[in-house]
Formats: structure tokens, C-alpha cells, sequence
């Protein structure tokens, strides 16, 4: 019997076997909601119930520990063996850089180094750029790095000096060394100056980052 014989015997046996089963369960017409309708329905709910207040006092807690205790940065230890290395701060422009009349002021694949103003203004005889600050990178949760930074304060009164928290409070250490704490969100700044290790202080070594790292395990 040829295949498409079977499939027609095969569907006549289902239309004259199918039966009536009748009503098993009440039945009520389809109705869709609409999505809006839902969303202010439901929070008019969470408005009645109070649900809505405690959410929002919730979530002022969390922008509030958020902001008293950011996300650490994760992957940075202490060292024992100290090391001092240099960065070369260089970057390579993705795309051109155009001005509001679409004229083209940097052409993409130029290198700039923020320390050498010939690569980012055109000219000659540029004087030399000198960074005043320092960059000291520490744990505002350990006490020997606590101590490492104060001591380094006495012994450099006259240096401008950025603290950067890697983990910790930023309020706790401001109240101890008296002076701004700044803190490395999401590990940004680390990152590019590739610091593994903390305390570690950065300051301008003529083109370059210089990146010294310090042992604090005497403190």
C-alpha cells in the first residue's frame, strides 16, 4: 500500500473514533491582561500593604553601604618581597577624534602619552610635564597599611598625595590620615597600572609610571 493511503486510512480512523468526553472542569473565557494594567495594579498593591515603603527603604540601605563601604578590589594581596617596576601609560586611539564641525583633530591608530604633550598638542619646545601628586594605593581595612601610610605622610609633609582604597571605608580612613580618600571603583585604575600588590605609590618617572611597591609586615 503506497504511503500516502496509510496516512489518509490513518486520519479517516481518528475522525471516527474521536468521541465527546463533555465538560471534566469548569471553563472561563480567555482574558489577557494588559502588561500595564498589571504593573500599576500591582504596585498599587505594594503601595496598600506597605510592601512598597520597605523596598524603598531597602534599597536607600543599600546605596548607603554602597557607598560607606564600596566593592572591594579583588586579586590584590601584600608582599613580602617588594618590587619596583615602571608603566608606560601610552595609548593607541580606537577611532578618530573630531571636533563639533567633524573636522579630524587626532587620526585613529595615534599614540598619546599623557606625560608628553608633543603627542597630544601640535608644536614644538613644549615644556616638560611634571606630575606634583603621588598616587599611594592601599587597604583601608589593614592596620599595618594604616600605619604605613601615616608614616609615610610624616616623612613626606610637603607631598600632594591621592590615597586610592583598594577595599575598606573611606570615611574610617579620612577620619585618620585627614585628608580626601578616593576609592578604585571596580578595580579600574589597579588594572591599568597593573598593581598585584598593596601599599603601592605611583608617581611620574619622566615618561613612564613608576611603581613602587612596599613591604609592611614590620608595622
Amino acid at each position: 500500500m503506497k504511503p500516502y493511503y496509510i496516512l489518509v486510512l490513518f486520519l479517516f480512523s481518528l475522525s471516527t473514533n474521536a468521541k465527546n468526553l463533555g465538560v471534566i472542569a469548569p471553563t472561563f473565557p480567555i482574558a489577557e491582561m494588559d502588561m500595564l494594567d498589571w504593573i500599576q495594579a500591582r504596585l498599587k498593591h505594594l503601595e496598600q500593604t506597605g510592601e512598597m515603603a520597605k523596598m524603598e527603604d531597602r534599597f536607600k540601605e543599600q546605596v548607603k553601604q554602597s557607598v560607606k563601604r564600596p566593592h572591594p578590589v579583588e586579586g590584590i594581596t601584600t608582599t613580602t618581597s617588594p618590587s619596583t617596576f615602571f608603566v608606560d601609560p601610552t595609548l593607541t586611539l580606537k577611532e578618530d577624534i573630531t571636533n563639533e564641525k567633524g573636522e579630524v583633530l587626532f587620526k585613529k591608530g595615534r599614540q598619546i602619552n599623557p606625560f608628553d604633550a608633543t603627542t597630544w598638542l601640535n608644536g614644538s619646545g613644549l615644556p616638560p610635564i611634571q606630575l606634583t601628586k603621588q598616587l599611594a594605593f592601599l587597604d583601608g581595612d589593614d592596620e599595618r597599611q594604616i600605619a604605613w601610610a601615616k608614616a609615610y605622610r610624616e616623612q613626606n609633609p610637603d607631598v600632594i598625595i591621592k590615597w586610592i582604597l583598594t577595599n575598606g571605608e573611606p570615611e574610617k580612613l579620612f577620619k585618620t590620615l585627614n585628608e580626601r580618600i578616593y576609592f578604585d571603583q571596580q578595580g579600574n585604575i589597579t588594572r591599568k597600572l597593573t598593581i598585584k600588590h598593596i601599599p603601592t605609590l605611583a608617581k611620574q618617572d619622566g615618561k613612564r609610571w613608576k611603581m613602587q611597591e612596599f613591604n609592611v609586615m614590620n608595622y
